[in-house]
């Protein structure tokens, strides 16, 4: 796999995450299509994170809900209207890579969200805090085929805060990959219909 500018931005991680699929589809059909698909409209991506949001709900429902109502009002699951919400875009290539960081406490009920800044994501992370950087990187395999692939890094600001995000990645991880099959197939999938569409060859 070519490098990516993902590790210009968070190096030396204390996990890592990578997935990957092979679209039949032209590069520019594929990064159209991830700008464009509705992440939030999949079922398991609904199931998933409507899980992950259950602890906060028990001790804070009204709260809770009033924030995902607004939440989903001001935003889709689109990337483009995602960086209106928690998410900040660090860098874009197109068509070829597009760079998020988010910044939290990701293992308690709220995640526990700070705003994250494209001027100061590469400062060291303050203790108490983790900080995550997910990527989407296209390669061009011929006129009619992608390779989409995604890597999420997460680095901690200090020992304790490593400990407690550790324990909290060994549980949420197996959900946390599922999510990023289903975002990447989804993706796949509207791609190789548009492609279709305009009767790409090989496209199905």
């Amino acid at each position: 796999m070519p490098p990516t500018r993902l590790e210009s931005w968070l190096p030396q991680p204390l996990v890592t995450s990578r997935h990957a699929v092979m679209v039949e589809a032209p590069l520019a059909d594929t990064y159209a299509a991830l700008l464009d698909t509705d992440f939030s409209r999949h079922p398991l991506v609904v199931v998933l994170m409507a899980l992950r949001a259950m602890p906060a709900f028990l001790t804070a429902p009204v709260a809770t809900w009033r924030k995902a109502r607004e939440t989903r009002a001001r935003t889709s699951g689109r990337l483009r209207t995602m960086l209106g919400g928690d998410f900040a875009l660090l860098e874009e290539q197109p068509p070829h890579e597009l760079v998020l960081g988010l910044t939290g406490r990701f293992w308690t009920p709220s995640g526990g969200l700070v705003p994250s800044h494209q001027d100061t994501f590469r400062d060291d992370v303050p203790a108490g805090l983790a900080r995550a950087a997910w990527n989407f990187h296209l390669t061009p395999i011929d006129a009619g085929r992608t390779r989409l692939g995604t890597e999420t890094r997460v680095r901690c600001g200090d020992a304790d805060t490593a400990r407690r995000f550790t324990w909290y990645w060994r549980l949420i991880s197996p959900g946390s990959g599922a999510i990023r099959w289903a975002i990447l197939r989804q993706v796949r999938r509207t791609a190789e219909r548009a492609a279709a569409r305009r009767g790409v060859p090989g496209a199905s």
